[in-house]
């Protein structure tokens, strides 16, 4: 299914932040995947892998300047793709190490430096904590500068190696920059080092267990030990939890365990290196591309090989409206990306929309490009969407009169073969309240039941089912009732219908049913003569008194104990009709003219809520007293009509009529 989205819950994938602790990486929240179809993708291999995406993904590729995006369909063949969440601290100190060679030595001491050293500022001494390390100290300083050396060492390169390498923002440690790209036998002289400076000695056969404050250091370990096949695990022992990357709230003491599968020191496993692209092949593709969506609109690690990858649809819907200028694009249910935003909302609720806002605010007068959306809710849409220059013109689109129900039908039967004494404009007037959709859904149900029949045309008996059906619910004909039950829903639907019959300001009537529909047991369904643009006072004490009909009639005929829960929707109809009568249009003199929001309501006094429930339950009493006394006056009618709903299951207006006269109606009675 073309554009199919999944709402997820509990997943999380590794994203690109760059306020994260762990440098622009931190899990995030998975909210929904999105399906949809692509005619081709890019198969770009890069150094140990390759990745296939679609054009419009970003990927993040890292060059002299820093880290930047890019789409896919704008990468070149030797462009270094982000292959580690980690950015580059640029320090002068750094040329000493890149002129000369990386030994495992120097990577040792790093990883010693990095567990215990210091530089004392007032003698320039890396303190290491053993002869044995000062000593190899000595050596290494000898071997890069050409100079032998003494304790207390002195060095402004190495000063400015060691804080760049090993050093962190405020005073942190980190994993230093050159093992990134080294091989991983550079990795285990650092770990051995590592291991060293916190008292520990490495071992093959069993893991090491290292406890540290260093946060940052740790969780750079446990990635890029996981990158060369070394099992590493990071924990909060006082939690007995697994650590969440992306946490701030993080204990003062975590646990490093670094198992038996490192490397013995040779380059058995394979190293780590710059992704740099080695070819980039587009491919035809016929089929489905998945996407994350609902995090913070940015991009995300795929696969074990950490390449961000990114669904991008707003920047590409915004070039691709540009490229194909003059264009328009519109946006349906816009309330969906666009609603209200709120301070305590979370980054990932607010990035689309602020990704639209700063795109429409790109376009000039003369691009060519006229962006349309549509909404059932403008209310909500946030403030800085509406304003001039964006979304600034409102077309409202109410519900279709007559004539423009008799053009949509025209349009939509055009590939329908109709009968001959169908008129649409007669189907236009008969369908009030039905929007363009439920016009179409009425022309395709009709063909279908049609179809069923075998039925060359279409006919106005095809169209009264499918009317029937979008306004009452589908027939439930294999749902088992008693005798007794279908004569109390009888009753109870000859009441409401007695009472649109005598009731003044009533809507007409159409048709009544016991038979099952939806989850109802009975329906009787009034349609307007023709489209209504107000309703007055009387015309809403019809609703009330119609809607109490069916209770009443079940009262009247079997007690008050009698009455089934079947009123319930009744009452739930009556009370909105009541409630709005008193809180919204003035018309109850008690409360008087005035007109609220449900959050209004809430926040009125205690006495005010007070007295709008007691003139809404005055209301519905009064309503439930009118319908008792009609139906007692009508009682013989009642029963005339009842038997005849037993007898017949549906009844349209006419034979209604005629049942409640005591007249035969014209067609065969239904099997029970």
């Amino acid at each position: 299914q073309e554009g199919y989205t999944i709402p997820v819950s509990g997943l999380q994938t590794l994203g690109y932040d760059g306020d994260a602790k762990l440098d622009r990486c931190a899990w995030k929240q998975v909210r929904q995947v999105y399906r949809h179809k692509v005619d081709e993708i890019y198969r770009v291999k890069y150094l140990g892998d390759t990745v296939s995406m679609t054009g419009d993904h970003s990927v993040f590729i890292r060059d002299g300047a820093g880290v930047k995006v890019v789409q896919a369909r704008e990468l070149r063949v030797g462009d270094f793709m982000v292959d580690l969440p980690y950015s580059r601290t640029a320090s002068a100190g750094l040329e000493a190490i890149e002129q000369a060679s990386i030994s495992p030595q120097l990577a040792r001491l790093l990883g010693v430096y990095s567990a215990k050293g210091k530089v004392d500022a007032d003698d320039k001494r890396y303190a290491l904590g053993s002869s044995e390390d000062e000593q190899d100290l000595e050596s290494l300083v000898a071997e890069l500068i050409g100079t032998a050396m003494s304790a207390p060492v002195s060095s402004s390169s190495l000063d400015q190696l060691f804080a760049a390498q090993c050093e962190g923002p405020a005073g942190t440690r980190q994993l230093p920059e050159l093992l990134w790209t080294a091989p991983v036998s550079l990795f285990h002289a650092y770990l051995v080092g590592y291991l060293h400076g916190h008292g520990l000695e490495h071992a093959t056969d069993a893991p090491v267990v290292v406890n540290s404050t260093e946060h940052q250091l740790l969780r750079q370990i446990t990635w890029l030990a996981s990158m060369h096949g070394i099992r590493a695990i990071l924990t909060d022992p006082s939690s007995a939890k697994d650590i969440n990357v992306s946490g701030d709230s993080q204990p003062s003491l975590w646990t490093l365990e670094i198992g038996s599968g490192s490397s013995d020191g040779n380059d058995s496993v394979p190293q780590h290196k710059h992704a740099a692209i080695e070819s980039i092949e587009r491919v035809p593709y016929s089929g489905f591309v998945y996407d994350f969506c609902g995090c913070d609109n940015e991009a995300f690690f795929g696969g074990n090989n950490p390449v961000l990858l990114h669904n991008s649809k707003m920047r590409s819907l915004f070039s691709a409206a540009r490229a194909k200028a003059p264009s328009i694009v519109f946006i349906d249910e816009i309330d969906a990306i666009g609603s209200k935003r709120n301070p305590r909302d979370q980054t990932y609720m607010k990035q689309t929309l602020n990704q639209l806002l700063v795109n429409l605010d790109g376009f000039e007068q003369n691009e060519g490009v006229i962006f349309m959306a549509a909404t059932n809710f403008p209310e909500v849409l946030d403030p800085a969407l509406t304003r001039p220059g964006r979304f600034d013109r409102v077309v409202q689109v109410p519900l279709p009169d007559v004539r423009g129900r008799a053009a949509i039908l025209k349009v939509h039967s055009k590939k329908i073969q109709l009968d001959s004494d169908v008129d649409l404009h007669i189907v236009a007037r008969g369908t009030p309240g039905f929007s363009g959709a439920d016009l179409q859904n009425l022309l395709n149900i009709a063909a279908i039941e049609a179809t069923k029949q075998r039925a060359k045309r279409v006919s106005n008996k095809h169209l009264d089912f499918a009317k029937d059906r979008i306004l009452m619910g589908s027939e439930r004909k294999s749902a088992v009732i008693t005798p007794e039950a279908r004569l109390a829903t009888a009753y109870h639907e000859g009441g409401h219908t007695l009472a649109a019959m005598y009731t003044p300001g009533a809507m007409p009537l159409h048709k009544v049913t016991i038979m099952p529909r939806g989850h109802a047991l009975g329906v009787t369904m009034q349609l307007p003569e023709a489209d209504k643009v107000s309703t007055n006072k009387i015309e809403y004490q019809a609703m009330l008194d119609v809607s109490m009909g069916g209770r009443a009639a079940e009262e009247l005929v079997y007690g008050l104990d009698g009455v089934t829960s079947g009123c319930s929707s009744d009452l739930r109809k009556a009370t909105q009709v009541a409630t709005a009568m008193v809180s919204q249009f003035g018309m109850n003199d008690s409360v008087g003219l005035v007109s609220y929001t449900e959050e209004e309501i809430a926040r009125l006094s205690a006495e005010g809520r007070g007295a709008i429930e007691a003139e809404i339950r005055q209301l519905n009493k009064a309503a439930n007293e009118r319908a008792m006394k009609l139906l007692s006056s009508h009682r013989e009618e009642l029963e005339r009509l009842a038997l005849a709903l037993v007898e017949y299951e549906t009844l349209d207006k006419n034979e209604i009529e005629r049942a409640v006269k005591g007249l035969p109606i014209e067609r065969d009675p239904v099997s029970a």
